[in-house]
């Protein structure tokens, strides 16, 4: 996932299309009594206190190609999460058959996708991943990785583990910055194992961010992505939702701008915009007509897209609902001034059809959206600013991000049959990629 997509900005100079590959990423919404998912929010209506920094684990760096397993173990790759940092150069994690089972798995395109190559990982990442494999449970299903250069990147989410009480999860961050020649433990301010969970990380303008629910609270660490001197952003107002599915959001960012949805199934809990460096308060696009949790997509600075359910948890219609709506119908909703307000477009579906699982603007008036019904899963496209939609994809979508306005990404299926997917014609026709 990430529009809303698996990347974020980059600090160092890099390709135009690295800067688009962090903006477009699209996100899932939370479904009832999911495991924790990863997820994005980043939000600082004051400043960043220098509290508590975290620090790197005290076990000095694991050097990857010493330590993980032979890149030739792997027979099959079901991704689970990618990142791309230009139109070149992306890193895909999920699970690959090996020697002894089903393994966590890292692949590194240099060619836009064309040819993958079996990146190594540490011993210690690889096999906390595997602790919990089974046939429910693929190798590092929790885990996503997110790059903001060559250099600096991160694999972030939770492991399982088998404990007194049965199957729990741990928060996992690792860090590298030297292309993933080594990666090191890294432990956040205030986050431990026994009620954390980090919901996303993003990378944006020279900084790297890590939400996480650390008991009845959520709060916001960034470092400098070339560094890992966590801080805790304070000033913070973000909220847990009354029961429901558990917490999700996301953060969205386009150049030196940013927003941030959270909530669950039950609503939006917590909002926010980047604007001049600070992060303040903000109304998200679906506040007036029943509060639905929506991740907005951001083609440009300016030009944002979400998907609202009218009435959203338990709600009657609004009176700000569009003419014609009914409860539980989804429409689009676009803003043109970078989420001061949104406008409704067009009806995308009405009670039975989940509209915007996934969604992704490549440029303005371009929106791309998943459509699931007890039927059928697709992947439409308006190339109109809504008003018109085809199909462009049948199956079933976990994320789908654009790197630039041509080339975009995606990971369809389910379980251990995940595959990558990819467009070069701004998303008319995709192809499947083979690691």
């Amino acid at each position: 996932m990430r529009t809303v997509a698996n990347m974020n900005e980059i600090s160092h100079p890099q390709q135009p299309g690295a800067l688009a590959a962090v903006r477009r990423r699209s996100f899932r919404r939370p479904t009832k009594l999911a495991v924790p998912a990863a997820v994005a929010l980043a939000i600082a209506l004051g400043g960043m206190a220098p509290a508590s920094a975290a620090t790197a684990s005290t076990a000095n760096a694991v050097s990857a190609a010493s330590a993980a397993r032979p890149a030739s173990a792997a027979t099959s790759f079901s991704p689970e999460s990618v990142s791309f940092i230009s139109s070149e150069v992306g890193w895909a994690l999920g699970a690959a058959k090996c020697s002894s089972g089903t393994c966590l798995a890292m692949f590194k395109t240099s060619d836009g996708g064309s040819t993958w190559v079996s990146q190594a990982l540490p011993h210690a990442m690889v096999t906390a991943a595997d602790k919990a494999s089974s046939s429910n449970f693929m190798a590092g299903a929790g885990l996503s990785v997110r790059f903001a250069d060559a250099q600096d990147g991160w694999v972030y989410g939770f492991v399982r583990t088998n404990g007194s009480l049965g199957l729990t999860v741990t928060p996992a961050l690792w860090s590298t910055h030297d292309g993933g020649a080594t990666w090191r433990s890294v432990a956040l301010a205030g986050i431990t194992s026994a009620d954390s969970s980090i919901l996303d990380l993003e990378a944006g303008d020279g900084h790297a961010y890590v939400v996480a629910q650390v008991g009845d609270s959520v709060k916001l660490e960034s470092t400098a992505v070339a560094h890992d001197a966590w801080t805790v952003v304070t000033g913070l107002h973000l909220g847990l939702p009354a029961g429901g599915s558990n917490m999700s959001g996301a953060i969205v960012l386009q150049a030196d701008v940013g927003w941030l949805v959270a909530g669950n199934d039950r609503g939006t809990t917590g909002s926010a915009r980047l604007v001049g460096g600070k992060w303040q308060d903000w109304t998200p696009p679906c506040a007036d007509v029943g509060g639905t949790l929506a991740y907005p997509a951001a083609a440009s600075p300016s030009y944002l897209a979400a998907v609202c359910v009218m009435g959203g948890f338990a709600s009657p219609l609004s009176k700000s609902a569009p003419k014609g709506a009914t409860v539980e119908s989804s429409w689009l909703y676009v803003s043109t001034n970078g989420g001061t307000s949104f406008n409704a477009v067009s009806q995308l579906g009405k009670l039975g059809t989940e509209v915007g699982g996934v969604i992704a603007s490549p440029a303005p008036g371009v929106i791309f959206l998943s459509r699931s019904t007890p039927t059928a899963n697709e992947l439409e496209a308006s190339f109109d600013g809504g008003h018109n939609w085809s199909v462009v994809y049948s199956g079933s979508f976990n994320y789908l991000g654009f790197t630039t306005a041509s080339q975009g990404v995606a990971i369809v299926g389910s379980g251990s049959r995940t595959a990558m997917i990819m467009t070069h014609d701004g998303g008319h026709a995709w192809q499947k990629v083979t690691f």
